[in-house]
């Protein structure tokens, strides 16, 4: 009887540890999920990056055979992992992930020969890759279309390849090691609003340039003699746009602008008080009125204290 109990308990204990093996080896089955890593644009990823772009990255890493824990938080290991990754395909080792490496992990994978009217997970994977660097008109739908091929022949172009608009070994090599050049990012065009602003503040300017050398009178608004805002507001009706009388009122009145983002034209003041206006003329100068006994004039705006731009119109 003591003989049978010992191989019940032993035959107890094999199964409990075969339950257990058994579970072991289920986790990295359901730990290796695939990565979901659709994006209408793809971040610059790097420390400290969080979110579900990062999380991306992360699995792609993963599943390109780097150790990276996969919880949207870019921690210094994943960094690492990263620079790893890019020198392994050719890239500099550098620890963020801009349009090439994020092209060359979404494209990793087989080589297939696609065309138009392709479809499946490998077209996915070829829009995903052309997305990233760039390529706005492809569109994520899984299936080789006219945008499709239009991309894969500029860059197929960009590497000196026959622009055939299908997936050759050569193109996916290119992807896949990140020597694909992105796409340049268009040039936003200035509103007409802006653009009507600067053309009237170069008015301005054109006219308070012609009156260098007048002399300077307080309370005087030309035609030869000036004071301050006198000459600023004179410009500015030559510009088509009347402002305020006074340096403190034209303060007031105006779009506000930042001292890095003076334009020619703009009104920009000095002193406490706002006791004095001059009109930018670029290169950190202005053309003001200043005293009596000294003319209309230019001068460096870091001579005098800086309190503010207004830009009219």
């Amino acid at each position: 009887m003591g003989k049978i109990l010992k191989r019940a308990a032993s035959l107890a204990t094999g199964l409990a540890l075969a339950v257990s093996v058994t579970a072991t080896a289920e986790l990295p089955a359901s730990a290796a999920a695939t990565c979901s890593a659709s994006f209408t644009k793809y971040q610059t990823i790097s420390k400290g990056s969080k979110g579900a772009q990062t999380k991306a990255l992360e699995c792609l890493l993963r599943d390109a055979g780097y150790s990276t824990t996969v919880n949207g938080s870019f921690s210094v290991h994943d960094a690492a992992k990263l620079a790893k990754f890019r020198k392994s395909v050719g890239l500099s080792p550098l620890k963020v992930a801009g349009p090439r490496p994020w092209s060359a992990l979404l494209s990793q994978g087989s080589r297939p020969l696609l065309e138009r009217g392709d479809k499946g997970a490998d077209v996915l994977r070829l829009q995903r890759s052309l997305r990233a660097l760039g390529y706005t008109k492809v569109t994520l739908t899984s299936t080789f279309g006219a945008n499709t091929a239009a991309a894969v022949k500029s860059a197929q172009k960009k590497r000196g390849l026959k622009q055939s608009g299908k997936t050759t070994n050569a193109l996916w090599s290119a992807l896949q090691h990140g020597r694909v050049s992105a796409v340049p990012a268009p040039k936003k065009k200035p509103s007409s609003s802006s653009s009507s602003s600067s053309s009237k503040g170069a008015k301005a300017l054109a006219f308070a340039k012609k009156q260098i050398g007048d002399s300077y009178r307080y309370g005087a608004t030309g035609p030869s003699s000036w004071d301050c805002s006198g000459l600023t507001g004179g410009a500015w009706k030559a510009a088509g746009v009347k402002i305020p009388r006074t340096s403190q009122a034209q303060f007031r009145s105006g779009k506000k602008v930042a001292k890095s983002d003076l334009k020619p034209g703009d009104l920009v003041f000095f002193y406490s008080g706002i006791t004095h206006v001059g009109i930018y003329a670029g290169n950190g100068n202005v053309v003001h009125a200043s005293r009596p006994g000294k003319p209309v004039g230019t001068i460096k705006m870091k001579y005098m204290p800086y309190q503010g731009a207004r830009r009219p119109g």
